[in-house]
């Protein structure tokens, strides 16, 4: 039986994820949106990728219906699938109304390089067990509502802030139910896993970290398929 002091494993993989997390923080993305300076350039960006993002991610769900065990599970991803498609464009709206423009205006059929490596590494977990796909999936919604809660503790956003909906939506009691539910059958999944099973979790969720940091990246930088400087300088040359 498991000791009281005992760490779930959501916990434990978090706090080794805790540098991580710090980075996902201190992000000049995410200081953009704390401090209102964020530009429209790369809100807009930033919209765009993460609406084929969360695309790919309700698809993750719907492989997660195939994975389930039973129809309690199928529910759940039934659920959550149904959101991410009608509640989870409101921070895309806000995003949008900052920047001015039409949230038609801010889509994108190309992804960025990190944006597609991020969608290629869920749905290689959705091919394994149901709790790496769910470790892959977990750190979204967990890096956003823990750096909402966290905001709104430390500095409540002003009713003019021009990001105030899309930090208030983070840090909703919803979105923080959400999480809790997640985080639940997350560790009701590693319970039950052998150490194998474990470890590919751990390796999930800890990649999907990394991922979570390098989107504000692809964000911050405009990231696309361009050519980098010096192979652009060799091609004018030829």
């Amino acid at each position: 039986m498991a000791s009281k002091t005992e760490l779930s494993y959501s916990a434990e993989l978090r706090g080794r994820c805790e540098p991580i997390f710090d980075a996902f923080w201190t992000h000049p993305f995410l200081e953009g949106l704390k401090d209102g300076s964020l530009s429209g350039e790369r809100a807009v960006h930033y919209v765009g990728q993460d609406h084929q993002y969360l695309n790919a991610y309700m698809r993750c769900y719907g492989l997660g219906v195939s994975l389930s065990p039973d129809r309690d599970w199928m529910q759940w991803f039934h659920g959550n699938l149904s959101f991410i498609l009608n509640d989870e464009i409101h921070p895309h709206h806000a995003l949008c109304r900052a920047a001015g423009v039409t949230y038609e205006e801010a889509q994108v059929e190309v992804m960025a390089p990190s944006a597609q490596a991020y969608i290629n590494h869920m749905l290689a977990a959705a091919h394994d067990t149901l709790g790496v796909l769910l470790a892959a999936l977990l750190p979204c919604p967990w890096t956003y509502i823990w750096a909402g809660n966290r905001f709104l503790a430390e500095q409540p956003p002003s009713d003019d802030h021009p990001f105030a909906e899309w930090w208030r939506f983070y840090a909703s009691d919803e979105v923080n139910r959400h999480l809790d539910e997640t985080l639940r059958r997350f560790d009701l999944l590693a319970a039950d896993a052998g150490s194998a099973e474990r470890s590919r979790m751990a390796r999930a969720f800890e990649q999907s970290c990394h991922h979570e940091v390098r989107f504000w990246e692809m964000a911050w930088t405009l990231e696309g398929w361009s050519l980098p400087a010096h192979e652009r300088a060799m091609a004018a040359a030829v």
